[in-house]
């Protein structure tokens, strides 16, 4: 009964390529075994891709073997790579599930390039859902926390949506499958565990009906999403005046809108801007203008005329120092944001395909770092040669548009290009087998749309 539920699910959400594999996250525990077992009996082409967070000690390790060998029965490409969370999370002051989520992500993205896999699956189900529901809640949320984990985004399918876990235990023991069972999944430190141990029993005794009834209860909530975005990007389009480089939202057209503090919340949400600015900008509106807004890479100015929204000025001969690693992130309004993790190097390393990430040997950069445009001049040695290039042949190379050179920046070290910035590194400042410690870059260009 489940297999064919799992395949109706896929068809109806069009969640596969059977003409390509599909890349699955397997960790080993319950969940994911069933994702592959199930996967494997409707005969879709699939490989395994397992990380090791190096969080439990030996216990990782046996789940990479155990992983592997699964891989192994099924006959079925196997990917494994190890990552020091705990230490990369210390050297940037955040959890280790946002790190863990984050690295397991990028490693995904990298296969998927590299092996032409048609995407990544992972086996969240429905007790995950209600899970990210009651979670996102908890915290403050709109529609798009309210309605959990998407079926299919950005390349990710989640083709367990449709059961809950105790259906997938009752296959699993069925089939007399053998998983991993990890023991931090019992540990109440860790919010989601508190939510799953001590608030979803609650709700299920309350409404026994639970499982069957919030299926539809996320239809619902999806099709209220679908219906806000549209009339979001219907009123933006019809309410905004665009002059120049700037955009106007006219005073009277946007007083004359339903709830106007909300959908100037949401169309300026992607400029950075918060839920409290938005307000403060409505209230303006009957004041004196002269009121000015900014999140760090736009500005809003109440004028006369209304509300104008424009990218922060950005001077031509910007240099921005790095005296130490804690500093970042660094913000280049309206060009990009740089962010920087030093990190013991692991003792299986591999570099991203990704442009926009870097990894250079901590302990080559002299600090402080400058970051600056690029000039006429600059030279660089591109990894992998022996020689230096003038950094305007290397964007030639790269057969970048006129914008695209102006807003082309440098990381100098010394009087050395270590990196031109989302581009390429220089050959000096790479990872070796003598490198200690890593300096992880990362560049994340800014978004300039303010709907979809």
């Amino acid at each position: 009964m489940l297999e064919q539920d799992f395949l109706a699910f896929i068809n109806d959400n069009h969640l596969f390529d059977t003409t390509k594999r599909v890349l699955l996250a397997v960790s080993g525990g319950l969940d994911s075994i069933v994702m592959a077992e199930l996967v494997h009996r409707i005969k879709q082409p699939f490989a395994i891709a397992h990380v090791n967070f190096g969080l439990r000690g030996t216990d990782s390790d046996a789940d990479a073997l155990f992983v592997k060998n699964k891989a192994d029965d099924y006959g079925v490409p196997f990917h494994l790579t190890h990552f020091d969370t705990a230490a990369l999370a210390a050297a940037r002051k955040v959890s280790i599930q946002m790190v863990a989520r984050e690295l397991r992500y990028n490693w995904f993205a990298q296969l998927i390039r590299e092996q032409e896999y048609t995407g990544v699956a992972t086996a969240h189900h429905l007790n995950d859902v209600l899970e990210t529901m009651l979670f996102n809640l908890t915290r403050g949320t709109g529609l798009a926390g309210l309605h959990g984990i998407a079926r299919y985004q950005d390349g990710v399918a989640r083709p367990l949506l449709f059961a809950t876990r105790a259906q997938l235990a009752a296959f699993a023991d069925e089939q007399a499958l053998a998983y991993r069972e990890d023991s931090s999944n019992a540990d109440d430190k860790y919010a989601r565990n508190r939510i799953r141990h001590h608030v979803v029993p609650v709700l299920t005794e309350l409404n026994p009906g639970l499982w069957q009834t919030l299926p539809h209860t996320l239809e619902r909530l999806r099709a209220a999403e679908v219906l806000m975005q549209t009339e979001l990007t219907r009123s933006w389009r019809e309410t905004t005046v665009q002059q120049g480089s700037q955009t106007l939202l006219p005073a009277a057209t946007l007083n004359g809108l339903p709830e106007p503090a909300f959908r100037l919340a949401e169309w300026l949400k992607p400029f950075g801007f918060t839920t409290d600015q938005a307000g403060k900008m409505v209230e303006c509106l009957t004041k004196p203008a002269g009121q000015l807004f900014a999140s760090a890479t736009h500005r809003v100015m109440h004028e006369r005329a209304g509300l104008v929204l424009e990218l922060l000025p950005v001077p031509a001969d910007y240099e921005i120092s790095l005296p130490d690693w804690s500093q970042t992130p660094i913000l280049v309004p309206g060009r990009f944001t740089l962010t920087v993790d030093v990190m013991p190097r692991p003792t299986r390393f591999e570099l991203s395909a990704n442009r926009a990430v870097a990894y250079l040997d901590a302990d080559k950069l002299q600090l402080p770092l400058t970051i600056r445009p690029w000039q006429q001049g600059d030279r660089m040695r591109p990894l992998g040669m022996g020689g230096h290039k003038l950094v305007s042949d290397v964007l030639n190379d790269l057969k970048l548009s006129r914008m695209e050179r102006e807003q082309t920046a440098v990381m100098v070290c010394g009087h050395e290009i270590a990196w031109v910035i989302g581009l390429r590194i220089d050959h000096r400042f790479r990872i070796t087998s003598e490198t200690k410690r890593i300096a992880h870059f990362r560049c994340d260009a800014w978004q300039s749309e303010p709907v979809s």
